[in-house]
């Protein structure tokens, strides 16, 4: 592990800085961090200043003494925003791809801490970097017995992890990294078996990661029922894990609200139970345009042909999740009837939901829609495997252009409750 310091001019106090049990005696905090963390190399970030002054001398005959690997980082003086630049790029430049790394960020100072922080992001991200700690030597917060106690600031670096996760979850139903966040909060495999509180607290944070993969598969595969179902269990899951979250998982505690709202509209506890088939193909109309605002375009195509065929299920009386009895009849009358509205109709084979389907006020729009649905399917399922295949932002803008007709069929065949 390497461990980065930084290293200013100013007239630095002695302080016996204390950590997890250890004591550690010096004026510079980077020389504590090296004795409390035992990195393999130390580098210390010094400005063209630093790099003449007394300090660094000092804290290098320290590091030397105590046997610890150092170098000296140049950085520029910080004057202007293109030396924050080259500040960053000293940073991240020192770290090998993969590498552990710790970061104290003591004797940083003007705009360093933050750029400290971007660069654990930027490592994290980039280069895989591990980050094994981010500490702070608070030699203000001494006691009368001039002990200053080491603020641990790793948790908070992992606030723009939970951030991106719990963004990535929202924004595009990808739950995996969020879930991963989750796992790893659970306390170690050894003391979850020994311990009734680890073992509870992990298997509320396992929950809560099963739960988030639940939703977020079942969206990524088009499962609608699957995906309320898990909707609706996944409030709940998320505040049994309350505890766990507050214990391991700080930063989900505030996120964790916003997920229950994205994902809640799509909540149904039983979606096929007869007095909920109606609700629940609502909220699979609301699943079409959550596809589509997000551009999973094959999702959504797939989801709105399907929705048509459940939703005539629903009038006509047949089983919606049979398609052997109920589900063929339909999509037989809605290509029959497409197929009657050509210039030149092929030869149709009746099914028992052709009358009632014509009879609908909607018969023409529905017709002309399921032809339309046809096309597009069929191009989407062939991956565009044919001498003239449709551009996939022609695709994207015709099943943008279908979402408003569905609205406009959902309120002739799904009226409310009170009509």
């Amino acid at each position: 592990m390497k461990l980065i310091s930084f290293l200013g001019i100013a007239n630095y106090q002695t302080a016996n800085y204390v950590w997890r049990g250890q004591e550690h005696t010096t004026r510079f905090f980077p020389d504590a961090a090296a004795h409390f963390l035992q990195p393999v190399q130390t580098l210390i970030c010094a400005t063209p200043t630093v790099q003449k002054h007394a300090n660094l001398h000092e804290l290098i005959a320290q590091l030397t003494e105590a046997n610890v690997a150092h170098e000296i980082v140049p950085i520029p003086e910080g004057h202007n925003e293109a030396d924050l630049w080259e500040i960053f790029k000293a940073l991240t430049n020192a770290v090998a791809e993969g590498e552990t790394v710790a970061f104290d960020v003591t004797h940083s100072f003007r705009s360093l801490p933050f750029l400290a922080f971007l660069a654990v992001a930027y490592l994290q991200a980039a280069k895989k970097v591990r980050v094994e700690r981010v500490l702070y030597g608070a030699w203000e917060a001494r006691d009368e017995n001039n002990h200053s106690p080491v603020f641990d600031l790793t948790p908070f670096v992992t606030l723009l992890d939970w951030l991106t996760a719990t963004n990535r979850f929202v924004e595009t139903g990808d739950g995996q990294a969020l879930a991963n966040l989750l796992r790893a909060g659970m306390p170690p495999g050894i003391q979850m078996r020994d311990d009734l509180m680890a073992r509870t607290l992990g298997h509320n944070l396992k929950s809560a990661a099963e739960a988030i993969e639940s939703v977020s598969l079942a969206l990524r595969v088009t499962r609608p029922i699957e995906a309320m179902q898990s909707a609706a269990q996944l409030a709940e899951t998320l505040a049994q894990a309350t505890p766990g979250i507050q214990e391991r998982a700080k930063p989900f505690q505030i996120l964790a609200e916003r997920v229950v709202t994205e994902y809640g509209q799509f909540a149904v506890e039983n979606p096929t139970d007869e007095p909920s088939l109606r609700d629940g193909l609502r909220r699979q109309l609301q699943m079409v345009e959550w596809y589509i605002k997000r551009r999973h375009i094959v999702q959504a195509a797939t989801l709105a042909r399907e929705w048509i065929v459940s939703t005539l299920c629903l009038r006509f009386g047949e089983p919606m999740f049979d398609y052997t009895e109920g589900r063929k009849y339909v999509e037989g009358a809605l290509n029959n009837a497409a197929e009657r509205r050509k210039k030149a109709p092929r030869t149709i084979e009746p099914s028992r939901c052709d009358e009632p389907l014509e009879a609908l006020p909607c018969a023409e729009t529905l017709s002309k829609l399921w032809g339309q649905m046809i096309e597009l399917r069929n191009d989407i399922a062939h991956v565009g495997m044919k001498s003239s295949p449709k551009h996939a932002a022609l695709l994207k803008q015709k099943v943008e252009a279908m979402y408003p007709q569905l609205l406009e069929l959902a309120n002739v065949l799904l009226p409310s409750d009170s009509e």
